[in-house]
């Protein structure tokens, strides 16, 4: 199915006004040469830092949720960069959805960590609703890595690492459902790390209502990777019938001529 087919019209509407909005901030990034790609790096190194920092170096907890940020804010800004400075790569687009990946992991192991120290009723609802997200995360993982199958098994002979970019630049589309579902998860996550480090009600009750919306939208967001897989089968399926049937009227044609 072509690109257009896959984005449809919110996708490319989104990322033309996120471009839009953060202009000003990707020009200026633009100076520094691979400025994408560096702030895509930079939050495997906030996400690993901030791993040794809780678990090696046993700082507080706190300090958790200033990584968290920064590092989401890099995730932000590093896709609207690429593009407004035309310097979309193979390597970019893996370490994003890599590094996200990490970060989402990571995210959910901190806030099991603290909800296991709530207690009651509020500890079985937020483990619930946890498990439901790593759940989600895990078959969004995976729906991707079927997919790439699918697509390599459709092009064997095509060199791996060609193979690989074509995939990862043409195949691979990040849909505003997909968007929208991070924001949320990130939004949530945060917002309930807050409240339960910082003993605030109201920031713990924000996250974990965002946290339920969220997976209303990966509840969609699945929905739409795992469908895409079967709608990308039924539309080769359609064209090699098509083709098919266009052969025998040619045949049965040329057999009365």
């Amino acid at each position: 199915m072509a690109d257009g087919e896959k984005e449809g019209y919110w996708t490319p509407l989104e990322k033309y006004v996120r471009d839009y909005l953060f202009t000003p901030i990707t020009l200026i990034l633009g100076f520094v040469p691979h400025a994408a790609n560096i702030l895509t790096v930079s939050r495997f190194l906030i996400v690993f830092w901030a791993m040794l920092d809780f678990l090696f170096y046993h700082n507080p907890v706190e300090r958790q949720i200033w990584f968290l940020t920064i590092a989401w804010i890099t995730d932000l800004l590093d896709g609207s960069t690429a593009r407004n400075n035309n310097d979309i790569t193979a390597f970019g687009t893996i370490a994003d959805h890599t590094a996200d990946f990490l970060l989402t992991l990571w995210m959910l192991f901190l806030s099991f960590y603290l909800t296991a120290l709530l207690g009651g009723l509020a500890e079985i609802m937020m483990f619930t609703i946890l498990s439901l997200t790593a759940v989600g995360t895990i078959l969004v993982a995976l729906g991707m890595w079927l997919f790439m199958r699918e697509k390599r098994s459709e092009r064997p002979g095509q060199p791996y690492f060609d193979f690989m970019r074509e995939f990862l630049l043409k195949d691979l589309v990040t849909t505003i459902s997909a968007r929208i579902h991070t924001g949320f998860a990130a939004f949530g996550i945060i917002f309930y790390l807050a409240g339960a480090i910082w003993k605030n009600t109201f920031y713990l009750q924000a996250g974990a209502v965002i946290l339920v919306v969220q997976l209303f939208f990966m509840g969609f967001y699945l929905h739409e990777i795992w469908q895409a897989r079967y709608e990308d089968r039924a539309y080769k399926i359609r064209q090699a019938l098509e083709k098919r049937i266009k052969e025998l009227e040619e045949m049965f044609k040329k057999r009365k001529d």
